[in-house]
């Protein structure tokens, strides 16, 4: 493209990232960005399929490409947080103010901006008729900030089936000032000199990282039931709290064999018993109790094998005269693609004009459910704004939005050849 068509692009882009920061998308009414999206798209000549999940709350899927190929899947979610403190902002949350060069909204970093520039990116390259090999799927989706709804649904409707490479356009940059705070530091695993070089060798107001890693997250109840007695004939009961104490001791001696199964990039597994409840008075056995866990998993050692594992140890409970079930709230699996299969530092660097570390966080993505299908899909976290996203006066540096839209073009065609 020439000079004047990137400009009336990027110009578009800004207006189309405004309109939808002022939605207010807080965990509901993402239908607002969806049905903008597919009159955006279509005034390119992109069809666009909205899947409902729930009244008011609407997915979208969107393709182009020749489909004799490779799945590069662009992955966005509509939905933001809470808008917190409004009397904190400097400008109004839903206002979309632009100030010296940075746009200033809810959800602009997490991740409007992100899904936006994955949607322009499709569209420079549908109206350029960039020769595609393959297919570019978009995937926006509800529900992100709470428990990957809109993922978890598109997953089970076959849309991750097929999925070789996933862009999960997650905000992945900071002020490169950061990079001189010893908690940046100690995750980009540098010393304080790699990191002053890296901070003076950066031309622009931002430092960015390739996300390669998260981990998953597993998360369940354990429940004892009991029968109850008066405490002075406590032989006619059964002790749920017995039960579940049985258990968790078991527990914790099968979370104790696997502290040395360390990820390179995520560490180990952590599990935390998050909550145990149980009985009802001091004078009566106690006839129910509960206890809860959270566990952030790594991929050598997944969900379904913690799961299968301690379904196991349930059983071994169970033969022994307890009662013992296991409800499990949500199960998002880790992600970790190898270093050299990372086309987004190639192309990040040279439109960036910085060098991109590598890192791993303990939070996830979308991309928790959709590699329950692809297990071998490769995946790319690399967005436009900041990694401290939800504060109060959120922004986007608008020229790193312009080259996030650059480098998806750039990554897309590549992958797409």
């Amino acid at each position: 493209m020439n000079g004047m068509a990137e400009t009336a692009q990027l110009e578009a882009a800004v207006q189309a990232l405004s309109d939808i920061v002022k939605m207010n998308t807080v965990n509901n009414h993402e239908q607002l960005v969806a049905d903008y999206l597919v009159t955006l798209l279509k005034q390119h000549g992109i069809e666009a399929q909205s899947i409902e999940y729930a009244p008011g709350r609407v997915n979208l899927v969107a393709e182009i490409g020749d489909g004799h190929g490779p799945v590069v899947a662009l992955d966005g979610h509509e939905d933001t947080v809470a808008l917190g403190d409004a009397d904190k902002w400097h400008t109004d949350p839903l206002a979309a103010t632009i100030k010296d060069n940075r746009l200033y909204g809810r959800g602009v970093t997490d991740m409007k901006a992100g899904l936006m520039a994955e949607v322009f990116a499709m569209i420079a390259l549908h109206d350029q008729d960039v020769p595609l090999h393959g297919t570019v799927r978009l995937l926006a989706t509800v529900g992100e900030e709470v428990d990957h709804l809109g993922a978890e649904q598109l997953t089970e409707l076959g849309y991750a089936d097929d999925i070789q490479t996933l862009i999960c356009a997650e905000p992945s940059g900071a002020d490169k000032q950061l990079l001189l705070t010893k908690s940046i530091q100690a995750m980009l695993g540098v010393d304080g000199d790699t990191a002053q070089r890296m901070a003076d060798a950066n031309p622009t107001t931002e430092q960015h990282f390739i996300e390669l890693a998260h981990k998953g997250s597993l998360t369940y109840t354990i429940k004892a039931q009991g029968v109850a007695a008066h405490s002075s004939m406590p032989a006619i009961g059964q002790n749920a709290i017995d039960m579940l104490m049985t258990y968790y001791q078991k527990q914790t001696a099968y979370f104790d064999s696997f502290k040395t199964i360390v990820n390179p990039v995520l560490g180990p597994t952590v599990p935390v018993v998050t909550l145990i409840s149980g009985g009802e008075q001091v004078n009566t056995v106690p006839a129910s109790a509960k206890m809860s866990v959270k566990i952030r998993t790594i991929p050598e050692l997944r969900n379904d094998r913690l799961i299968k594992d301690l379904e196991a140890i349930i059983a071994e409970c169970n033969a022994d005269g307890a009662n013992l079930t296991m409800d499990i709230a949500s199960s998002f699996y880790p992600v970790h693609t190898p270093e050299d299969s990372q086309l987004a530092k190639k192309v990040g660097e040279q439109v960036l004009q910085q060098r991109l570390p590598y890192f791993g966080a303990p939070g996830g993505t979308d991309a928790s459910s959709y590699i329950v299908k692809s297990p071998d899909m490769q995946v790319i976290v690399f967005g436009p704004g900041n990694i401290t996203a939800h504060q109060v006066n959120e922004y986007v540096d608008l020229d790193m939005y312009g080259r996030f839209i650059e480098i998806y073009q750039k990554m897309i065609t590549e992958l797409l050849a």
